[in-house]
């Protein structure tokens, strides 16, 4: 037995990327998908977020997601190559698994906070090559992330580090953000696209137990939970810089891969 869920999102945003001329593109989060379905008694949510990378791509990969604890595979994270600068980013994960996985304050790979879950307990599950999936999770909340770090953002990050540039915008349905963290060494640059799906994935409605559990996790380690839904962004010079840096990997039709 099957139940889906499907909600799509169109996500007008300002450009992460954005430059004043050139073949940058005007927005990074161009739409969101989210779908829960029953696997097994087992409740699965995927999420995709196609982001809009203009001259640039992903190097198409698929990583499997193994639970914490062992080798169990709970989910899979892709990175998917389009036409015309559309790539996608897409995570699919088994809620009812990690329901046992204990929450921490987690990070960006750059050591910064996570946009919009910021310090809320989290379930942060390392996928490989550096990159991190992000279940805030709780009765009434259901939030996503996904940071990926890509190799030739190291630049970037060795001229500006400790940076986080996520504006955050609200569709009403969906509330999210795509855009880039810096850090000063190997792998603490890249993309990540963080979202609050809360009204469209209900837990308390899909698995009662494991939102209790969830629930009783963030209220020990902090309370109830609540996201931050302020932009990050760093200062005009900063940005100024990003913006010239971007440009150049648009100009050599860069192609992002994960470290």
């Amino acid at each position: 037995m099957k139940n889906s869920v499907v909600r799509f999102i169109t996500l007008v945003v300002l450009s992460i990327f954005v430059v004043s001329c050139g073949n940058a593109p005007s927005n990074v989060l161009s739409g969101v998908k989210v779908e829960t379905t029953t696997r097994d008694n087992d409740v699965w949510m995927s999420f995709a977020a196609d982001l809009n990378l203009g001259a640039m791509s992903f190097a198409s990969v698929s990583l499997p997601i193994l639970h914490p604890r062992g080798q169990t595979q709970i989910g899979q994270l892709e990175l998917i190559s389009g036409f015309s600068g559309q790539n996608q980013l897409k995570v699919s994960v088994n809620l009812t698994e990690v329901a046992d996985v204990n929450m921490t304050q987690a990070t960006l790979p750059n050591g910064n906070m996570i946009p919009m879950i910021a310090n809320n307990p989290t379930i942060a599950i390392n996928i490989g090559s550096g990159a991190k999936v992000y279940l805030t999770l709780s009765e009434t909340v259901t939030a996503i992330g996904v940071a990926v770090p890509i190799s030739a953002f190291d630049s970037i990050g060795q001229s500006l580090p400790g940076l986080n540039f996520f504006p955050i915008v609200n569709t009403g349905d969906v509330v999210g953000t795509a855009g880039i963290f810096t850090g000063a060494g190997a792998g603490k640059s890249g993309i990540a696209v963080v979202a609050d799906v809360s009204k469209i994935v209900n837990l308390n409605k899909l698995m009662p137990s494991q939102a209790s559990t969830f629930a009783i996790q963030a209220e020990e380690a902090r309370g109830s939970v609540r996201l931050d839904y302020r932009s990050q962004s760093g200062s005009k010079s900063q940005k100024a810089s990003l913006d010239n840096m971007i440009y150049k990997l648009h100009q050599k039709r860069a192609v992002l891969r994960m470290r």
